[in-house]
């Protein structure tokens, strides 16, 4: 099911649709150059060629002006830049990029080249990703009905931007994939097998046991494969290994085994995010009050009321919600910062269970990389890892490997890997830290369908031949936090991979897993 809602308000956050790109030929160019072009030609058409070129002098020249400058971050290889291209939110990227966990996947920013080292090829790739765009889970899918059935006593709005309110109606799957997350999840295997086209076909595919992460995983796997987009679901291949999440059963893809952090309540993310909403939402709250009398509305509201911002998006396909218009633009950074504060706290570093709970994959990525058997003893499946079948290793394995796991999971496992830690803790009182300076962000590490992949590269005019590289979301990640990658882990984002087996002693060592069973 998707929402439906009649829209009655103008759209100052969305980006321009479809039609409304009438002066670039009636379709969505991919950048002011096609659109140039598309407008040349189609002047050239109904002006004749002498007048058009009188008037292409002038489109140039405001084209140059317009143009902005070159910034050397991140810059795409010739090869990238013909990748498929994921769904993206139609909104301002100052409200599609603060929307914490709910926001989708988009290229984020990096100081260091995306380019793979010259001379370098690489030869193993580890793949980390959350499953695509899904409706609320029942539990919050639960808060926002209630947040929603407080709006309907209201009789009379004369805000315009808060007038499709009463005819707003959102159904959903509660725990499901939406299209868009399906959509998500198949071009991102599409980008995989272009990108990496020289590592071949071979795959290998796991899931953790949840309808929506396996459902993820097998629309990766076909796009993948080259297959079609419109199948039905039941004809898409399967992962080929399915972890069972259970609190008895061992799964490095949900970690469901560690009883004392299980045991918290209230969990530390949710009263660090509560300290922070409490702080900014009050004004937030009162000015919609003020606009919608007698809903009665209190800062929860507040908070799952912006949540159907992505939430909504996502089910109408990327088209801008109308809730994404109700608050004012500057609210959104401190929307972002509930979120790394909530995860932050229970996921990542912030909490003293999270890192050991990410241990288990942390090690079966050494083990990938090294082509050596699984050392572990907190959270992986003994049984899986020690048959080749459910876990190969070795010059017969895939060179491509990619498992589907939950925003939480991934968290904890980037935390196991010791990378992105911020200076100092987060404070949930604020201030909120620069964005310069902020190194847990929701929304560029685990957004929807975000995407953790481990490079081992053959480098065999560098001192070291083998090398590691992480990439999240498109990002080549600094091993500032990786002592022994030293500074070219630093500065390049490459490790060699002795060093960077020796950087994950915390994982090799187990962590502080005994703490989770005491």
């Amino acid at each position: 099911m998707t929402a439906s809602y009649i829209r009655t308000f103008p759209e100052p956050v969305a980006k321009q649709s479809v039609g409304d790109l009438e002066s670039c030929g009636g379709r969505e160019e991919t950048n002011s150059l096609d659109c140039f072009l598309a407008t040349w030609r189609r002047l050239r058409r109904k002006m004749g060629v002498r007048n058009v070129l009188i008037l292409g002098g002038v489109l140039s020249v405001a084209t140059y002006v317009h143009s902005e400058p070159l910034v050397l971050i991140n810059p795409i290889s010739r090869a990238n830049s013909q990748l498929p291209v994921l769904p993206s939110y139609q909104l301002d990227a100052n409200i599609a990029h603060y929307l914490g966990p709910y926001g989708p996947r988009y290229t984020v920013p990096s100081k260091i080249s995306s380019e793979i080292p010259k001379g370098c090829s690489v030869t193993m790739i580890s793949i980390l990703q959350r499953h695509g765009a899904r409706y609320p889970t029942k539990g919050s899918g639960a808060g926002i009905d209630a947040s929603l059935a407080k709006l309907r006593g209201v009789a009379a709005i004369s805000e315009p931007s808060l007038k499709f309110i009463s005819t707003f109606n959102y159904t959903y799957v509660a725990d499901q994939l939406n299209d868009f997350g399906r959509k998500q999840s198949y071009i991102s295997g599409q980008i995989i097998a272009k990108k990496y086209a020289s590592l071949g076909t071979a795959k290998f595919v796991r899931a953790a046991q949840k309808d929506r992460i396996v459902e993820s995983a097998r629309w990766w796997k076909q796009g993948f494969q080259g297959g079609s987009f419109d199948v039905p679901i039941t004809s898409l291949p399967q992962p080929d290994v399915s972890i069972i999440i259970s609190d008895t059963s061992n799964n490095t893809l949900n970690v469901q085994t560690c009883v004392t952090a299980e045991a918290i309540d209230p969990a530390p993310g949710d009263i660090a995010s509560g300290d922070w909403l409490g702080r900014f939402a009050p004004p937030v709250t009162k000015r919609l009050n003020q606009l919608l009398p007698g809903a009665g509305l209190n800062d929860n509201d507040t908070i799952n009321l912006m949540s159907l911002c992505g939430f909504d998006t996502a089910a109408r396909n990327g088209s801008a919600s109308p809730w994404c218009g109700a608050f004012d633009q500057s609210v959104w950074r401190n929307n972002e910062y509930y979120y790394d504060l909530e995860k932050y706290y229970s996921k990542s570093y912030g909490s003293p269970y999270a890192r050991s709970q990410g241990a288990g994959w942390v090690n079966e990525l050494l083990s990938r990389l090294t082509n050596t058997p699984v050392e572990d003893y907190t959270t992986t499946n003994s049984t899986l890892d020690s048959n080749p079948a459910t876990f190969p290793i070795g010059s017969s394995a895939p060179r491509i490997f990619a498992d589907f796991s939950s925003d939480n999971n991934i968290a904890m496992i980037l935390s196991a890997l010791g990378i992105l830690r911020d200076a100092k803790p987060l404070p949930p009182s604020g201030p909120i830290p620069s964005t310069s300076t902020q190194q847990f962000v929701v929304s560029k590490l685990v957004p929807f369908a975000g995407s953790t992949v481990v490079e081992k590269l053959s480098c065999p005019a560098l001192p070291a031949k083998e090398y590691v590289r992480i990439i999240i979301n498109d990002a080549v990640i600094p091993l500032t936090g990786l002592t022994p990658c030293g500074k070219q882990g630093a500065t390049e984002g490459l490790c060699a991979l002795d060093k960077f087996v020796e950087s994950q002693a915390y994982a090799k060592a187990g962590g502080n897993w005994t703490t989770c069973l005491a």
